[in-house]
């Protein structure tokens, strides 16, 4: 049997078409394998959102190229479609393709096999169709389904919408379709996302609330959410929805008033921590995640000082902070008072110091209360179960036997190790 490998960068979105290459790729007789193996397809799905995951894609395009020469290598995702060109003057790479347009790849592919001529190039306007897909299968305990596709905000930093496009929508009946066809093949726990997840609007509560009707179906996590989207009405619908997570993962980007009108961002830092709060008094115990850029153009340090009060005053669990990264084509990069490298790493580190302090105090609290805990247990290893609450602790549980996929138990948090809650079984 002929082996194809897929490699994913970037975000959750890209995930999930991966996962929908891999079903096509297995309906035409191929075995998924690691991307270090010797394959007969590789595919790079890439990324675009800094400068070192272009740089990234392009090196793993040519690791495959070294593994197997004659390999049929295919490229697709948000830096083929932003950097076209330099993928084109790779000459290992058999396709490319872009953001919108991934089934090409699977009819470009069964061309070859049959011995037909194909189009190497096949970059389209982001713009274009949103073409139908589907999964049925799932990696890990819990699967992705991407609900939309494009980003209509004009943030000053992000290329993404340039290369993904317009806000589309997938069809909530191809959804429900889709979650029904996971459950029925074991999944327990779905994960709505998409570039811009909040873009489903006044509709999303109520596919959520058609989601939670699915048998099988125990979780239901959201994608990254813009802070402006989270208000009362939104909060209240999803409040009901007992399946869904008390986990939000919110784009907060930044924690001063002055960044975020640079940024062009929707909201200030009060309507921000207004919407948390009320997002808490409705949903207690819930836990947030929140992407952080530090070091955009003309970010002083009493500017950076604000987020860093601001990080403090609302406890996250989980803090990805990310440098800014310069996006040629975007207005941010024009701007004057660019930060040295050096000084967005130093904040960067105080940042992280602050950031795993309050994650510590939140796991103490945990252990502190005595409670039970249920944990969704995801792998297997070494006498260990390893899996998440649904506020999104990751857990370690000893344990002589595996448990049935997907299982999920009560536990009683112990103690801290690596940033993991350790637990023992009641």
């Amino acid at each position: 049997m002929k082996k194809f490998a897929i490699l994913t960068l970037g975000c959750r979105v890209n995930h999930y078409e991966s996962q929908v290459l891999s079903e096509e790729l297995s309906k035409l007789g191929y075995e998924s394998a690691p991307f270090n193996d010797k394959c007969d397809v590789y595919i790079v799905n890439s990324c675009a959102v800094t400068e070192e995951s272009v740089r990234k894609s392009k090196q793993m395009v040519r690791r495959a190229a070294k593994k197997n020469p004659d390999a049929l290598i295919m490229v697709c995702g948000c830096a083929s479609q932003l950097r076209k060109s330099d993928f084109e003057k790779i000459k290992e790479i058999s396709f490319i393709y872009g953001t919108r347009n991934k089934d090409a790849l699977i009819s470009a592919l069964k061309a070859r096999i049959n011995g037909e001529n194909s189009p190497r190039v096949i970059v389209d306007e982001p713009n274009s169709p949103l073409t139908p897909t589907s999964i049925t299968r799932f990696d890990r305990t819990r699967a992705y389904v991407k609900i939309q596709d494009g980003c209509e905000n004009k943030c000053a930093y992000c290329i993404i919408p340039k290369v993904r496009g317009n806000v589309v929508l997938r069809p909530e009946d191809e959804i429900i379709c889709e979650v029904k066809a996971l459950s029925d093949n074991g999944c327990h726990e779905v994960v709505l996302t998409g570039i811009e997840t909040s873009a489903y609007g006044e509709r999303l509560p109520i596919l959520i609330a058609k989601i939670a009707e699915i048998d099988g179906i125990h979780r239901i996590r959201l994608g990254s959410l813009e802070p402006s989207f989270m208000k009362k009405q939104f909060v209240d619908a999803i409040a009901k929805i007992d399946k869904v997570c008390p986990h939000f993962h919110i784009s907060v980007q930044n924690g001063s008033d002055n960044v975020l009108r640079a940024m062009r961002r929707r909201y200030n830092v009060k309507m921000l921590e207004d919407n948390v709060a009320y997002l808490r008094s409705v949903i207690p115990n819930c836990n947030l995640s929140a992407d952080v850029i530090v070091g955009f153009p003309g970010e002083s340090e009493e500017d950076f000082l604000s987020t860093c009060e601001f990080v403090k005053r609302n406890a996250f669990l989980h803090l990805h902070i990310f440098t800014y990264s310069p996006r040629p084509g975007t207005e941010a990069a024009a701007m004057d008072n660019q930060l040295p490298e050096a000084v967005k790493t130093e904040r960067l580190h105080r940042l992280s110091a602050i950031a795993d302090e309050g994650k510590w105090k939140i796991l103490t609290a945990m252990i502190e209360s005595g409670k039970e805990i249920k944990v969704l247990c995801e792998t297997y290893s070494k006498g260990h179960i390893s899996g998440h609450t649904d506020g999104f602790v990751e857990c370690l549980i000893q344990s002589d036997t595996a448990p049935e996929k997907g299982a999920i138990i009560s536990v009683i948090p112990d103690h801290i190790e690596d940033g993991k809650l350790i637990c023992k079984k009641p």
